[in-house]
């Protein structure tokens, strides 16, 4: 069944813009059907469309789906290779249920993440809902502005790991083992070039152990998915 990013009142749904054209125009909707419909947050319904128009669609709450979530809220703090590669992460990364992405920029950063953000975000945006409505899940994950890494470690609110090539022993698993198994984790994950040893002697001093993804050395949007899901 075809799923809507929604405004959910108590009892009514809207679609607007993009949402209603697509139901309008692109799946081509009729006053009756029923849809799923989410906000984003976790809430999702089945509805019934009662008025429908290219860039407007209300329709009638039925009744709340049943909603599985993931077992750990991640935030994927990550940086970015190309544009491309950005989007592969958002992609992918959403479908597995990452709660937040948040871009990074080092010192090895090749991609200037930071230019014409406001801009980029729209189209970042539609990336992830996109990805949501693929995999049917009613969370779109939150998309953070860039932060350089000096300043993204040294925030010790939220347990962290960074993913480390040169790392050998110390499993992903080892590491939640060691943060105490929280419910909230950031993971690090490095450029093409990989972290600097200053990087990783300041994530160490801020209590963000290095990690190992594998035996093999990963491509960055690699590392990125394969973190996420060793995680989860």
């Amino acid at each position: 069944m075809p799923q809507y990013l929604a405004d959910i009142k108590e009892t009514e749904f809207f679609l607007m813009d993009e949402e209603a054209h697509h139901a309008a125009v692109v799946q081509r909707h009729r006053e009756g059907d029923v849809v799923l419909v989410f906000d984003g947050t976790g809430r999702q319904y089945e509805g019934r469309i009662d008025k429908i128009q290219k860039k407007f669609v209300r329709g009638t709450l039925l009744k709340p789906c049943q909603v599985r979530r993931v077992p750990l809220d991640i935030t994927l703090c990550f940086v970015p290779n190309s544009r491309t590669g950005l989007e592969e992460v958002l992609d992918k990364c959403t479908q597995l249920g990452v709660a937040a992405f948040q871009p990074i920029v080092s010192a090895r950063s090749e991609y200037d993440i930071s230019k014409k953000w406001e801009d980029k975000q729209v189209r970042w945006q539609q990336i992830m809902l996109a990805a949501c409505k693929q995999c049917n899940t009613p969370f779109l994950p939150r998309l953070l502005p860039p932060q350089s890494f000096n300043q993204a470690v040294c925030e010790e609110k939220i347990p962290s790991l960074i993913a480390y090539e040169a790392e050998q022993h110390h499993t992903v698993t080892w590491g939640m083992d060691t943060l105490g198994r929280p419910k909230q984790v950031r993971i690090f994950i490095g450029p093409a070039g990989g972290w600097t040893t200053e990087e990783i002697a300041l994530a160490a001093a801020h209590h963000t152990p290095a990690v190992t993804l594998g035996v093999n050395i990963l491509r960055a949007e690699t590392a990125c998915v394969s973190a996420c899901a060793k995680l989860l």
